[in-house]
């Protein structure tokens, strides 16, 4: 899905790849693809809850819930865009 960036202008795109709960935590992959000037590496916890969270998992609403975030950053060659893995551990709600 195309999201607006969290710099306030301009689009990428963001996609959930797996999800899992387990014992009240929940395990979350998201993809973020695409160029920006600012980037798409963002490993400010509420940055990310309300930029990507909230959209692409509807359980996570406030950035109170993370436990871990962690980003792996890449560039596609193929596509010459930007790529960013976020995995999120957060607790249910």
């Amino acid at each position: 899905m195309k999201v607006k960036h969290w710099q306030g202008y301009g689009t990428v795109n963001a996609k959930k790849i797996k999800r899992t709960e387990k014992n009240g935590l929940v395990d979350l992959h998201i993809r973020v693809n695409g160029n920006h000037e600012w980037g798409i590496d963002r490993d400010d916890i509420y940055d990310f809850v309300n930029w990507l969270g909230k959209k692409l998992d509807k359980n996570l609403t406030d950035y109170r819930q993370i436990e871990r975030l962690r980003t792996e950053s890449s560039y596609d060659l193929q596509n010459h865009e930007d790529v960013c893995d976020y995995y999120c551990t957060y607790r249910c709600a």
